[in-house]
């Protein structure tokens, strides 16, 4: 049994006071009851780095069960990797997990005649600390933070990589890269949120097994591709994934468009919508999943409607969408209802570069679910094209006047402010020349019927 490398309290920095409050007290139920309860993961990583961890990761030497009745606000979820979810107030969810060791070969999915598989498909052996950290995928996650000493335990060498900014893997890189080749993905993007270097060997390993990424869960590759642009460093991991040929293999048609042949204004446009994308992330602006996603199809739909020889019209441009959309979101397995709004965002980005506010289709328009996601499209789109400056100002002076933001899927059809925050103020009509609605007309301007009462007369009987 290797003896771990240990930096004492003053030789780090991680502080208690850094920590989330409900995995503190995780952590002191578990040390009480008798068992070892670590800090684990990019948790203790990012808090070496001087960053805020996104999620608060445990792990332990207690068993699922044993978890579970430590913690009667728990469930234990998983089958290739069984843990516990602990839940506190306000959704938030601490994982805990038991130490693990490397399966046995019994546990890796077997490949066919002639090859060597080394995919895992189970991942519930459990072991010691030691065996826990050395099946981990790279060194800087590799470390532990000890709620007993307040002390890091380093088994992999992950303190060093910190120290000289290099992503390296836990043993041999392109066995493990085969084991679970979605670790190539992660690899990137570590190095593009950390801003470190891969090592050597790590570079030579994707470039070698990048074609396993096929045999990869895709809801596991979908939301490796979703999560970077969520959480603000996209523009650089998709950069990296381009360099090392990872998103040819995930995406060939977006690689066709914005990595191969000559520069052209449309790939510099989608680089610009990503780092505007992040930068929007950083300053703590909501963008929605569907729109990001968007944002990934919107060089394929203006690729197809190239070759299509100009502008579509509504039918032409729907049946393009999905000739674009379905095929990728059904090798990626999205979800139905992030489809749905992907397609109707994209279709409804165009009706908004068209349509101003005074229109009389613009009250249809806002009351669509997948209207905030067209909007984020818009706004993406000419920040990083210059074009439709003038329509995007149009349609953020009526959400300033509406005073709210909008979430996608949420039903504007009869809520406050919408659709009256179309209308300015009569301080404004001068300036914006819309004229107000009137009680004559409909609202698609044209003149209202008066109605009957009491419904349509029947036909008098016949006399007798």
């Amino acid at each position: 049994m290797a003896v771990p490398r240990i930096i004492p309290r003053a030789g780090h920095p991680i502080s208690r006071g850094y920590i989330d409050p409900d995995a503190l007290r995780i952590l002191y139920r578990l040390h009480r009851a008798g068992y070892q309860g670590y800090l684990v993961g990019g948790s203790v990583r990012d808090l070496m780095t001087g960053r805020t961890p996104k999620d608060f990761d445990i792990g332990t030497n207690a068993r699922p069960q044993e978890i579970r009745r430590l913690f009667r606000n728990s469930r234990i979820i998983g089958r290739r990797f069984r843990l516990v979810h602990v839940f506190f107030d306000g959704g938030k969810i601490v994982e805990v997990s038991t130490f693990r060791r490397r399966p046995d070969v019994a546990d890796v999915e077997p490949g066919g005649e002639g090859t060597e598989d080394l995919l895992i498909r189970e991942d519930n052996t459990f072991g010691t600390p030691e065996e826990d950290a050395l099946r981990r995928d790279f060194t800087v996650n590799g470390l532990f933070y000890d709620i007993a000493t307040f002390a890091v335990l380093d088994y992999v060498g992950g303190v060093d990589d910190l120290e000289a900014r290099t992503i390296r893997t836990i043993g041999d890189p392109l066995t493990r890269f085969r084991e679970d080749p979605v670790r190539m993905l992660r690899a990137c993007e570590f190095a593009a949120r950390l801003d470190f270097q891969m090592e050597d060997g790590v570079l030579q390993a994707i470039e070698e097994a990048r074609g396993e990424l096929r045999k990869s869960a895709a809801p596991r590759v979908a939301e490796e591709l979703l999560d970077p642009l969520r959480r603000g460093w996209g523009a650089q991991t998709y950069a990296l994934w381009s360099k090392t040929g990872l998103l040819a293999v995930i995406l060939p048609e977006l690689t066709r468009e914005i990595a191969e042949g000559p520069a052209s204004p449309e790939r510099e446009t989608f680089w610009r919508m990503l780092a505007d994308a992040d930068q929007r992330r950083t300053t703590g602006e909501a963008i929605q999943e569907p729109a990001l996603l968007g944002a990934l199809f919107l060089p394929l739909v203006f690729g197809a409607v190239r070759r299509g020889h100009g502008k579509l019209d509504a039918p032409k441009l729907l049946a393009t969408l999905e000739q674009v959309v379905n095929p990728i979101a059904l090798r990626l397995s999205l979800p139905n209802q992030a489809v749905h709004f992907i397609k109707h965002g994209l279709y409804t980005l165009g009706r908004l570069t068209e349509t101003r506010p005074s229109d009389a289709a613009a009250r249809r328009l806002v009351t669509k679910a997948w209207f905030p996601i067209a909007l984020s499209l818009l706004s993406l789109y000419s920040h990083a094209s210059g074009r439709y400056g003038e329509a995007l100002a149009a349609w953020e002076e009526v959400m300033t006047r509406a005073g709210k933001k909008v979430k996608p899927g949420e039903d504007l059809s009869h809520a406050a402010p919408f659709p009256e925050a179309l209308v300015p103020p009569p301080a404004l009509l001068s300036r914006h020349e819309i004229p107000l609605p009137t009680a004559s007309r409909n609202d698609d301007g044209r003149n209202r019927r008066p109605r009957r009462r009491g419904g349509r007369r029947r036909p008098a009987p016949p006399a007798r």
